[in-house]
């Protein structure tokens, strides 16, 4: 066989393979606005998860991009950055992705946000969102008092119930519990952190204050 037949036999195996290839998939996504207090600062966040497929295998999603509207803003996660779902070695797993906090003061852009998710070959799958326009204001927000003492969780009204995450010194996740205004709670030894989420009724939004640092367990979420 001559050179040339080889080339042409190379090139026609290597478009084969290309076309061969699928493009990523968002198969559903769900957002959440939170109004995030640390201790320090209080800012709105968004807390976005994304169930993804990907035909060439779930090793192949390489990157989720998330733009808000014409602003500039663009906020990239790569896989190694991903909270993936332990059944991520299946199709249409969950991803979960680091928060999208505002780049330049304490609110995120009221625009039409882009979630591009793309693979390892430059493919790409997007989706578009928009969170609620009508969402409580930084200054409208009554925020949540919260408090460990004595081995009970106290939480003052109006808010009634929420999420208690505790985590190790690492921030691994430790435990996770459902409590309410003196829910009676047993420590792990391990535990060094706690943070409270709180989902506002008939809301995309919702609060989640901390981590803070167990050691303070008289310390409020107001600080």
């Amino acid at each position: 066989m001559s050179i040339r037949h080889i080339v042409i036999s190379i090139v026609v195996v290597l478009t084969s393979f290309s076309c061969q290839r699928s493009s990523p998939q968002i198969d559903e996504l769900q957002w959440r606005l939170l109004y995030r207090d640390t201790g320090v600062y209080r800012y709105e966040e968004l807390a976005i998860f994304v169930r993804a497929s990907d035909r060439d295998g779930p090793e192949d999603l390489e990157q989720i991009t998330v733009s808000a509207g014409n602003t500039g803003l663009i906020w990239r996660f790569s896989a190694n950055e991903w909270i993936k779902d332990i059944g991520m070695e299946e199709e249409g797993a969950w991803i979960g992705l680091p928060a999208v906090i505002p780049l330049e003061g304490f609110s995120l852009p009221e625009e039409l946000y882009t979630l591009t998710l793309e693979d390892r070959t430059g493919r790409d799958h997007q989706i578009t969102f928009r969170p609620d326009p009508n969402r409580l204001r930084m200054v409208e927000i009554k925020w949540p008092q919260a408090r460990i003492e004595n081995g009970f969780f106290l939480l003052e009204e109006p808010y009634e119930e929420g999420t208690l995450i505790f985590r190790n010194e690492d921030l691994a996740l430790n435990q996770v519990l459902q409590v309410a205004n003196e829910t009676a709670i047993d420590v792990h030894e391990s535990a060094h952190w706690w943070e409270l989420w709180i989902p506002l009724p008939e809301r995309t939004s919702g609060f989640r204050l901390g981590p803070f640092p167990l050691q303070t367990t008289g310390s409020e979420s107001s600080l």
